[in-house]
């Protein structure tokens, strides 16, 4: 930890949704898991870091030209869409810390986005399931503007959208890779771990200017 959080003179909070906002990343790596075993193959650090990072239909397409899995990639994201969306609507919720910490920052007029590389239709899905879709400004995903979170303009566009600048602005993440493109834009990082599959706590406590095992450690 190499600085304090403070709300005070916060114009901007954007968080990851899996892992940070609500506890979906079970059953993402439980469906990385079934599509591997599915291909007959094992998934380096590397090789999960891209699928992570990439808008689904890039994943389901990564699956099926390089891993061979299914007839076809709209197949293979088929067989995503059926494992995933249930989750989102039935059985998504907040992780602790993150509703105290959203009605906080409505108490103080601060804008929220979400940013997420997962699709447009299980987030809005999770963040009604979880009670928590009211507190944001936009949602804005990687395949709705064609960004990766590996590429700074997507985290400027979310500077843009809530009139905010880097130093004016929190970025909560679970993704050592996406705290390190948030920390080269200049915005200031809270790692929130999660789970390792994302970064183990000490990756996160080196790469943000915060990292908490739960947003709760914020309040």
């Amino acid at each position: 930890m190499t600085s304090q959080f403070t709300l005070e003179g916060t114009r901007g909070l954007i968080f990851d949704c899996d892992g940070t906002l609500l506890d979906t990343m079970p059953v993402w790596n439980e469906l990385e898991a079934d599509l591997a075993r599915k291909a007959g193959v094992v998934l380096n650090d590397e090789q999960l870091e891209e699928l992570r990072a990439a808008p689904i239909d890039e994943c389901a397409a990564i699956f099926h030209a390089r891993y061979g899995l299914g007839e076809s990639a709209e197949d293979v994201l088929s067989m995503m869409d059926d494992a995933l969306m249930g989750f989102y609507a039935n059985t998504a919720e907040a992780l602790p810390g993150v509703i105290a910490l959203l009605e906080r920052a409505r108490e103080l007029g601060i804008p929220c986005v979400v940013l997420t590389s997962s699709p447009e239709r299980y987030v809005v899905a999770g963040l009604k399931h979880a009670g928590i879709a009211g507190y944001f400004t936009r949602l804005i995903t990687t395949d709705g503007v064609g960004l990766s979170k590996q590429d700074e303009r997507i985290w400027r566009l979310a500077l843009d959208v809530m009139g905010s600048t880097p130093e004016t602005t929190w970025g909560f993440e679970d993704s050592v890779y996406a705290v390190k493109v948030m920390a080269r834009v200049g915005i200031r990082t809270v790692g929130a771990w999660d789970c390792d599959e994302t970064g183990t706590y000490e990756q996160l406590a080196e790469a943000a200017d915060i990292a908490v095992r739960s947003l709760e450690e914020l309040l």
